[in-house]
């Protein structure tokens, strides 16, 4: 098992843009374990896929991109599918028909042990794969930092009063919490960044950024809140971008040592110095998807060359 874990949706994504369609693999889930891929983390991803030619589509695509697929991923049920409409500004609005299962845990107990789990999305709401989900956060125990992106879609997971009950009962178990300001509104929750990320601080995060897309971003723990500029850079779409920041997000914990174990106690007292250069390498990331079309994760190299967008003073 890899260092890192992501559970939820993959998908085969449609993506309309004018009179252009192309198809491609997505899914918030998969987004993040191929970003984690291609920042050279060694990633499994537990989802649910069908022996159809849009699953071997997905799993070619995981393949080439060195993403370890869970043994039992993969059912006889048809592969779920997204269709995503770009608005002129590159804005994406979705439709689904998804199946949200996953292979339940193994019976031997803590045989694995990643440094990190990431779940979200409509895996982390949609039944059956929703209970086993929980099955899982239970079975990595205390010795995984655990962190959760809601990427809120009401037309599949149901209303926000049924996601903010479900929200109350995994928070439990998460140490890290990306939301946009967006997933704020249609939770019908806070929607001051300061406030959202109290909203999730007050239910036991040690770590809570709240995007704001052009606006930048919002890093909190509860001691220390740090305001991080997006970049400033033409918009082709904004597909894939909050998956991207995810990944980034991760990776830059994990390369200041705060994921796992007792490192991962730590998150609560990153100093504020250590949030904002999180919070620009995260958004950095998300800069460079924003500026090409698709959910295109940067490599390491990308990353790292796209860090002189941001001043030293920042840094």
């Amino acid at each position: 098992m890899s260092s890192f874990v992501v559970i939820g949706e993959s998908l085969l994504d449609e993506v309309q843009r004018g009179t252009l369609r192309t198809i491609h693999p997505g899914g918030a889930p998969l987004n993040v374990a191929v970003g984690l891929a291609r920042l050279e983390r060694d990633v499994t991803l537990i989802t649910r896929i069908g022996q159809d030619d849009d699953g071997e589509t997905i799993i070619r695509f995981l393949t080439d991109s060195a993403v370890r697929l869970y043994p039992g991923s993969i059912d006889h049920h048809p592969t779920s599918t997204a269709h995503a409409q770009l608005d002129p500004h590159g804005n994406a609005s979705y439709t689904f028909d998804v199946r949200s299962d996953f292979p339940p845990p193994p019976t031997l107990q803590h045989a694995l042990k990643p440094r990190l789990v990431h779940i979200g999305s409509l895996g982390a709401h949609l039944e059956p794969g929703a209970t086993t989900l929980r099955s899982w956060l239970s079975y990595f125990g205390d010795f995984s930092t655990i962190s959760y992106d809601p990427n809120v879609r009401l037309g599949l997971m149901g209303p926000p009063e049924k996601l903010r009950r479900e929200i109350d009962e995994l928070m439990p178990a998460i140490d890290v919490v990306k939301a946009s300001i967006d997933d704020m509104a249609a939770l019908g929750g806070p929607t001051d960044p300061h406030a959202s990320a109290n909203y999730f601080l007050d239910r036991g995060a040690q770590l809570v950024v709240i995007t704001m897309g052009a606006h930048g971003l919002l890093l909190a723990t509860a001691t220390t809140q740090v305001y991080v500029p997006a970049v400033d850079i033409p918009v082709v779409d904004t597909v894939g971008a909050g998956d991207s920041l995810m990944s980034a997000l991760i990776d830059g914990l994990s390369r200041m040592s705060f994921l796992g174990g007792e490192d991962g106690e730590a998150l609560r007292d990153i100093s504020r110095q250590g949030l904002t250069s999180l919070g620009a390498y995260a958004a950095a990331a998300a800069g460079i998807t924003v500026a090409r079309p698709g959910a295109q994760c940067p490599t390491r190299e990308e990353l790292s060359s796209s860090m002189d967008l941001y001043s030293s003073d920042l840094l």
